[in-house]
């Protein structure tokens, strides 16, 4: 899931790092629907919820298509470790942090991404279908079968 430009003042974990609504948003649908949540930022790549970041400024915008290509190939790289089976991403950014994750993704010869807000405009109806869409425990999706 993408970082957001809203961010506390001091370090803290990734998890509590960033404060916009869109982020908090994707953050607890990320943790109730999938099996693992990284956080994708510009500044420092696929980072664990828990690992500790000082604030920065840095957006994917500043970077041109390359750099941008570039970044998505190390990020996906820094993530794979994690997973003991090449992973399904589930991508929960805005259109640039997705399109670069899909080249990353495509280069480690992975499938391309899942984007469930592809093709919602705004970071208003996002966070909107990101509240209808998130159940109300781990265990009620995993009883359903949508777990990923």
């Amino acid at each position: 899931m993408g970082c957001s430009a809203s961010k506390q003042k001091h370090p803290a974990p990734a998890r509590e790092l960033y404060r916009s609504a869109f982020f908090r948003a994707a953050y607890d649908y990320a943790e109730r629907t999938c099996d693992a949540v990284l956080i994708v930022s510009a500044f420092y790549g696929a980072v664990a919820p828990k690992a500790v970041l000082r604030p920065y400024d840095r957006s994917l915008r500043l970077y041109n298509k390359r750099e941008r290509e570039d970044w998505g190939v190390r990020t996906v790289g820094q993530l794979l470790p994690s997973f003991e089976l090449p992973p399904q991403l589930v991508v929960l950014a805005g259109t640039l942090y997705a399109g670069a994750l899909a080249q990353g993704a495509h280069w480690h010869t992975l499938p391309r991404p899942e984007e469930p807000l592809r093709g919602i405009v705004g970071c208003g109806l996002r966070v909107k279908w990101l509240r209808a869409n998130t159940p109300a425990n781990r265990t009620d999706e995993r009883a359903s079968g949508g777990a990923r």
